[in-house]
């Protein structure tokens, strides 16, 4: 009973009706009721909400809003603050640079005493002051040692059992070549492919280069360490911790000062500071 007087009570027509009081008559008039009042309000929710979607969808006005953001978008970011890193970088060199001229001309650095890198120091090199002893103690060590192939060899036996994934999808263009001093593979690129971690590990090195682009080499356990070459993107900065599989960077043809194409990515790996075959431990 009550459910159709609650019917009956939506059906109900009331005359809503718009009078002049000039002229003293209905203008307009017509019957309305509160189903239709509901259904009213409720398709213009819909049709404002509707409006709203594609405002936000095709528009920037989108790009305003916290936590909603395109794909572009997002790729602009990256490649602003990848830019903005390498603007930082050349910044900071250049005020070192300035700094040490400035002291040079003030006088406060002696131009002498100005020294270039270290250079690596020849093993049969001794120290002008090493006493006859430490001289002879040298000779026979270095004279033991040359015949002993198993000091000079990697051991990568440590090596053996690791799971280390593909650095990523392609096919291997160039093969390893110590011989014509080629210390890793050449894996054919497929454009907007990842370049994934081969090991758990930290980024040492997230930074781009002239000659091979952006470059990130992950220190890894083991005393291993892998090296990613001619990288479109680098997702991964210095002191990260990086998982096996995870993504690193991103593929695209790149082009360099020469103006050759190198749709390649090139993938060392090294153990104890020597290149290692990377076909002998991972299935590409």
């Amino acid at each position: 009973m009550k459910e159709k007087k609650f019917g009956s009570r939506l059906l109900r027509k009331y005359k809503l009706t718009i009078h002049n009081e000039n002229k003293l008559k209905n203008v307009l008039g017509f019957y309305i009721s509160p189903l239709w009042v509901i259904l009213s309000l409720f398709f213009s929710f819909l049709l404002v909400a509707g409006v709203l979607y594609l405002i936000v969808v095709f528009t920037p006005v989108g790009n305003l809003l916290p936590g909603y953001m395109n794909e572009t978008t997002k790729e602009n970011l990256i490649n602003n603050n990848i830019r903005i890193d390498s603007l930082l970088n050349e910044v900071e060199k250049q005020d070192r640079y300035i700094s040490n001229i400035k002291a040079l001309l003030s006088g406060d650095i002696a131009i002498d005493s100005a020294k270039n890198s270290p250079q690596p120091i020849n093993p049969g090199e001794l120290p002008t002051d090493a006493t006859e002893r430490e001289q002879q103690f040298a000779k026979e060590w270095e004279e033991r040692e040359k015949y002993n192939i198993t000091s000079q060899a990697t051991n990568v036996a440590e090596l053996q059992g690791l799971n280390l994934f593909r650095p990523t999808q392609g096919e291997v263009v160039r093969k390893f070549d110590t011989a014509e001093g080629h210390f890793g593979v050449d894996i054919a690129e497929i454009p907007g492919e990842n370049i994934l971690a081969i090991h758990d590990g930290t980024v040492i090195l997230s930074d781009y280069t002239s000659n091979e682009g952006f470059t990130i080499v992950v220190q890894h356990r083991e005393n291993m360490a892998s090296v990613y070459r001619n990288c479109y993107r680098l997702l991964k900065s210095v002191g990260d911790r990086v998982i096996a599989g995870e993504a690193i960077g991103t593929l695209r043809n790149v082009t360099d000062t020469t103006g050759i194409k190198r749709d390649y990515l090139h993938f060392e790996l090294w153990h104890r500071g020597k290149p290692l075959d990377p076909n002998v431990y991972i299935a590409f």
